[in-house]
Formats: structure tokens, sequence, C-alpha cells
């Protein structure tokens, strides 16, 4: 991912103040550039979020506003669940949680461009 990609830009700024504010404990993130390109959202994403988000932002839920159902409802979020992943402020205490590793995986994920 180019440094001066906007992505790039939001996740290394708030990777520097990451667990700043955030009531649990957050782990560092000190990846801001694409590790696996062979990453995809049908291939293993949407079934973390699926897992982890969908309680909440799918019809029915709490944040069925800010929807997170598919691709496309995601993609279009990408900037939001980045920042709210590395200020763990998402998924909320009292939700299931990201492992550190789904957490690593998503946010790498979003490095490459967020491919279907």
């Amino acid at each position: 991912m180019p440094r001066n990609s906007p992505l790039f830009l939001v996740l290394t700024a708030l990777a520097a103040g990451c667990g700043q504010g955030a009531a649990k404990a957050c782990p560092p993130d000190d990846q801001a550039a694409c590790m696996d390109p062979s990453l995809g959202y049908d291939a293993g994403i949407a079934a973390i979020l699926n897992d982890t988000c969908m309680p909440c932002h799918a019809a029915g839920g709490v944040e069925a506003n800010v929807p997170l159902t598919d691709y496309r409802h995601v993609f279009g979020e990408r900037m939001t669940v980045a920042g709210q992943i590395v200020t763990c402020t998402m998924p909320p205490d009292g939700s299931p949680q990201l492992t550190d590793a789904e957490r690593k995986q998503i946010l790498d994920w979003l490095s490459c461009g967020a491919p279907q």
C-alpha cells in the first residue's frame, strides 16, 4: 500500500494512539502495509465479521443503521471499521471479541485495499 494512501494514513495515525481512551486493553497494531494480498472478503473476512459484527450490524440489531451484512456495506465503511478495530472500540465490551489474529487479519485485508 502506498504510504500516501488514505487508509495507510488512517491506520498509521490510529495505531500511534491505539488504546488511548479505550476502556479495555488494546494490543498495538504495528502493521500499516499489505502483508498478505491473497486475503479476500469472501475468503475469510466475511466469516469473522459475521461472528462478531452481525449481532448488532444487521436488521434488528442495535446498529442496524450501519449494516455490515455484505461486501458492499463493509467496503463503504472500511475506514470506520479500521478506526474502530485499531482503537478497540468495536466490538463493544460484552460482545464477542476479536482475537488478536482476527484483528490482524482484518487490518491486513484493509491495508491491502479490502479486496472482495
